[in-house]
């Protein structure tokens, strides 16, 4: 690993964290004009990159100006893993991540995401054999913990703590941690204390808190609290990217500016633009949600939805736009 960008960022940082159907290029744009500090893509398939799956290689293309860009692999057998990351490499990334954290259904029930570390030998072989295979940095993402056994809480758990023991030694550039569980994925309290036990237990390279934006001035008491590198924004962004510059903006002056409506509509319509002319008319169906997103709180956001969920083009989305 040559160039560690992880280490030479200013801290704290800001960052996306992939989200399926959400990180396309488009989104990380429209991040990176807001401040992120890094931006993922949607997490792809380390066995369809090996098998050079056409649509999977698109989901990894990006702009310049998105870098420092890092792709995200999944997937439950070590054998795709050396070959996905040389292709990863190979597109000018600046770095890969390794999903160990993902609950979604379709993926921890076949034994990947979050799942795989109730087989540690096969972590720790999959990271080795992924930073083995490249000279970019190799990052992990992760949540704080699951049963052991699925569905039997009394049989114990594995913590984020037998995750870092089990990378233990190796060069693992960044590491991200939910502060849930699966069990509870998504709903109820953080667990900081043991984020902040974890951030010093985790010695080998930048440690980023996940999963407990509540407000501006929480996370970034969060942030001291846990004494973390930095923190890794989620679903918090939907219809928020702006969520970078006022979070960056209260570390620095201890206060941050509300986002004008005028802005979320020049966001909304560049937002628009950017994803056409990646995808065409076929894929701009897609921004449709982010369109709901983006008019959620509005007085009129009822009648808004009624006529965003049909719109083909940006310059439909300007017309509706432009009229409040």
């Amino acid at each position: 690993m040559n160039n560690n960008f992880w280490q030479n960022l200013s801290k704290p940082l800001i960052t996306t964290t992939p989200m399926a159907g959400i990180t396309d290029s488009a989104w990380r744009q429209i991040c990176k004009s807001w401040g992120a500090d890094v931006v993922h893509t949607e997490f792809v398939s380390a066995d369809a990159l090996f098998y050079g799956s056409k649509k999977t290689l698109k989901m990894i293309e990006y702009k310049t100006m998105e870098q420092p860009v890092v792709v995200q692999l999944f997937g439950r057998r070590p054998e795709m893993y050396a070959t996905a990351a040389k292709i990863v490499e190979a597109t000018g990334v600046a770095g890969i991540d390794i999903n160990f954290g993902c609950p979604a259904r379709k993926v921890a029930h076949h034994g990947g995401g979050i799942c795989l570390l109730r087989d540690m030998p096969t972590v720790r072989k999959i990271v080795e054999l992924t930073i083995g295979a490249v000279k970019i940095p190799v990052s992990v993402k992760s949540r704080i913990g699951l049963n052991k056994i699925q569905g039997k809480p009394e049989q114990g758990q594995i913590t984020i703590f037998d995750l870092i023991s089990a990378l233990a030694n190796l060069p693992v550039a960044a590491m991200i941690v939910h502060g849930r569980t699966y069990e509870t994925p998504f709903t109820g309290p953080v667990d900081l204390d043991l984020l902040r036990r974890a951030r010093e237990e985790f010695k080998s390279g930048v440690f980023l808190i996940n999963g407990s934006f509540q407000t501006v001035d929480s996370v970034v008491n969060d942030l001291n609290y846990t004494k973390a590198d930095g923190i890794a924004l989620s679903r918090s962004l939907y219809g928020r990217p702006w969520l970078f510059k006022q979070i960056k903006d209260y570390i620095r002056a201890g206060k941050y500016t509300e986002i004008t409506w005028p802005e979320v509509k020049e966001t909304a319509i560049r937002h628009a633009h950017l994803l056409f002319e990646d995808k065409g008319p076929k894929g701009f169906v897609e921004m449709r949600k982010h369109l709901l997103f983006y008019v959620k709180g509005h007085e009129r956001a009822s009648e808004l939805r009624q006529e965003l969920v049909n719109v083909t083009n940006p310059q439909e989305v300007k017309k509706i736009f432009n009229k409040l």
